[in-house]
């Protein structure tokens, strides 16, 4: 990614030619490092938890935006809580549906600025104070600032850039992982794999049914986990395509950012039941 980005300034690529290389390459690339964020998240990549951490911090330097130990903290909530509302923040809000839930232009502009949205949606549970979180900010805050002053301008727009399209902006394919994972389009069925060629270049985060089942499990053997386990895997609804998906998403009119199986959090009924009593 410096290396591109060394590259657009040194030779001062037009920004229409940056748009592109970001949308066409820095996006996979910057794509592939949220992949391994996810996977230092779940302690995959290294023995220790500190290391793991290091890394984790490393990883999501040229992202720009400091967010690896805020994603830690509440993707381990989302395993822990799946579709749980209010514990999930991957679960949307009332209000999101509303204002965005049910339009062609609502729908596209909600997957679009996605990344925007569930930042603010984690305002629900708001994150205890650790220092990683402090290390995740001013080394973030410190890489910028080096790669204003050294490199340039464009070489900093080049980054953020492909840092926000790596995760949807612009309706880039990539965003789709946000829809295909756990909306539901076959309920009662409430997760959902990715088969399609994009795992060549993403780590195979597709197989997101089996990284729920066994998220210990590294990324490089889940599709060996359901080739050795085909009968808990085949008869489930998956995706093809992420293009598809997103074409499908905001045309269709069934589909509504409450196409969610969803269930409220653990107690919630037995203390509402004790209080009518």
């Amino acid at each position: 990614m410096l290396g591109m980005a060394y590259i657009v300034q040194t030779y001062n690529w037009n920004w229409l030619a940056i748009i592109l290389l970001a949308y066409c390459v820095g996006a996979f690339i910057g794509h592939i490092q949220w992949v391994l964020v996810h996977e230092l998240t779940h302690d995959l990549v290294m023995e220790s938890s500190e290391w793991n951490t290091f890394l984790l911090l490393v990883s999501n330097l040229s992202h720009i935006i400091p967010s690896a130990v805020s994603f830690r903290y509440h993707h381990r909530n989302h395993h822990a809580y799946l579709n749980e509302t209010y514990n999930d923040m991957d679960v949307p809000s009332l209000f999101e549906d509303k204002i965005f839930g049910h339009s062609i232009i609502g729908k596209a502009t909600w997957l679009s600025f996605f990344s925007v949205l569930q930042s603010v949606r984690t305002l629900r549970s708001p994150q205890p104070f650790e220092w990683a979180l402090v290390f995740n900010v001013v080394g973030n805050v410190t890489f910028s600032i080096w790669v204003i002053y050294a490199l340039g301008g464009k070489a900093f727009g080049f980054l953020l850039l492909s840092s926000l399209l790596s995760i949807g902006l612009l309706l880039h394919p990539l965003g789709a992982r946000w829809i295909a994972e756990h909306w539901a389009v076959a309920p009662p069925q409430e997760t959902y794999s990715y088969y399609g060629p994009i795992n060549k270049v993403a780590m195979n985060i597709g197989y997101h049914n089996e990284h729920h089942d066994f998220s210990r499990i590294p990324w490089s053997n889940l599709p060996k986990l359901k080739a050795i386990a085909p009968e808990f895997y085949e008869a489930l609804h998956s995706h093809s395509s992420y293009v598809y998906l997103i074409w499908a998403f905001i045309m269709d009119k069934r589909f509504t950012l409450r196409s969610r199986v969803v269930r409220w959090p653990k107690g919630y009924v037995e203390k509402e039941a004790k209080k009518e009593n």
